[in-house]
């Protein structure tokens, strides 16, 4: 049987974008070597916040007694913390397979190589398409220095807990720093070696200083401008300006970033042209091959399942002739450490009007017992919102207003002159948006 689309790769691209096609009509399989769900749902975004859930509540028993909940002899297990992980991880996988048999798509288990440009092996079995949209994601990427077998991953912080109770995590950027507030939050003592001159480089300068600040205050470190020389089975050496420094620890972590899925997919095969790094692709997704796309992170863009989703339905419009409107330049980016980090749009350029407010002054931060953090808005000089940055408790569950604000040019006073149901955070946007000038 020949497909309408062969779909390489079950992450959130690859079955958003099955079950998308399914409902215009096509014929799909969709080809995983492993599991449904991609590196978001086994290994990454939801295994995550789960974790950084229950590390939540527990770090934050020290202030129950001022809500009037007394408790005593409070302890994390973190075996129970990552069974419950475990659940919802296997929770949401039963439910996109579900998905997938309702909608009749061909699932088929096992690693996919082109043979050409519509064919794809699959053990002994071909499996042809009209067309084909590669979705195999990413990896963990890794430092090419002396000792890295004595480091984990993040595959590995995610599916085993970790022992130890001094951590050095390598990378101050989104996995870094989330994996930092787990730590910090259950009692662990954690060391950041970031080689950017500040945590969270590509955020604003006072959300990384905000969150230094909160970060510091549970027990965690930071050496910034500090390159990482050398891993040991219980230590990290760093050159730090020009000279070298070792840190001993229980468990080294290395979380920089991730590395496209690209190698041993035969796309030399299918004539997919690469930079070496990723998939080149154009606006529509397409690549240098005749009816196959390519989607989230293999091209290098934006490295975040929401923006992998939203790739893979831009691909299918163009590929099945269907209008798809979506911006793929307005990309909220969450850090869920605690407090959140949030930005959406552009933050900073010149003559940006801005208007900040406080969350110490917003009732229902206060009531929720976080008053510590700030909703900045960023216009032009017409008032039209450009972006928006976020910091506090709860502010990832905010920053789609002011997306929408962005890719809609909206304007502040379009915001302000909208009801805002109180108490919410969402009257911050709304304060926000009334201070600028």
């Amino acid at each position: 049987m020949k497909y309408d689309l062969i779909v390489l790769g079950g992450g959130p691209a690859g079955y958003s974008a099955a079950l998308k096609a399914v409902e215009h009509g096509k014929s799909v399989a969709l080809i995983e070597k492993s599991f449904v769900g991609g590196t978001c749902l086994n290994r990454g975004c939801i295994p995550t916040k789960a974790l950084l859930h229950s590390s939540d509540l527990y770090a934050g028993y020290t202030d129950w007694a001022e809500l009037g909940v007394v408790a005593t002899d409070v302890k994390i297990d973190q075996s129970a913390v990552y069974a419950h992980k475990d659940k919802i991880v296997e929770t949401l996988r039963a439910g996109i397979r579900s998905m997938l048999k309702a909608g009749k798509v061909a699932y088929i288990e096992g690693e996919g190589k082109f043979v050409s440009s519509h064919e794809i092996k699959v053990g002994d079995e071909i499996v042809s398409g009209e067309n084909v949209l590669i979705a195999t994601g990413s990896s963990p990427a890794k430092l090419p220095i002396k000792g890295i077998e004595f480091a984990l991953n993040s595959d590995d912080v995610l599916s085993t807990p970790v022992d130890g109770n001094d951590i050095v995590i390598i990378g101050g950027g989104v996995i870094g720093m989330e994996f930092t507030s787990y730590f910090a939050g259950i009692g662990k003592s954690v060391t950041v070696v970031e080689a950017a001159e500040r945590i969270l480089p590509m955020f604003g300068k006072e959300i990384s200083v905000q969150l230094s600040s909160v970060m510091k205050k549970k027990g965690a470190s930071f050496v910034t401008s500090a390159k990482v020389v050398e891993i040991g089975e219980n230590s990290v050496s760093y050159e730090k300006n020009g000279e070298v420094q070792s840190i001993r620890c229980d468990k080294v972590i290395v979380a920089i970033g991730r590395r496209a899925n690209i190698t041993d997919i035969g796309l030399e095969n299918a004539g997919v042209e690469t930079d070496g790094r990723f998939i080149v692709v154009d606006e529509n997704m397409r690549t240098s091959a005749d009816g196959v796309y390519a989607v989230g992170d293999v091209v290098g863009k934006v490295q975040l399942a929401h923006y992998a989703t939203a790739s893979a339905y831009k691909a299918l419009g163009h590929m099945f002739g269907y209008a798809c409107n979506i911006d793929l330049s307005v990309v909220p980016s969450c850090v869920y450490t605690s407090p959140e980090v949030a930005m959406v749009g552009k933050t900073d350029f010149d003559g940006a009007r801005v208007g900040k407010f406080l969350l110490g002054g917003n009732g229902k931060s206060l009531i929720n017992g976080s008053n510590r953090g700030f909703i900045k808005l960023i216009c032009d000089d017409k008032g039209v919102v450009c972006g928006g940055e976020l910091f506090g408790y709860g502010v990832t569950e905010l920053v789609a207003e002011i997306a929408l604000a962005v890719k809609n040019r909206l304007t502040a006073e379009d915001i302000a002159t909208t009801i805002h149901a109180h108490p919410t955070m969402y009257e911050s946007i709304f304060e926000a948006a009334e201070k600028i000038k």
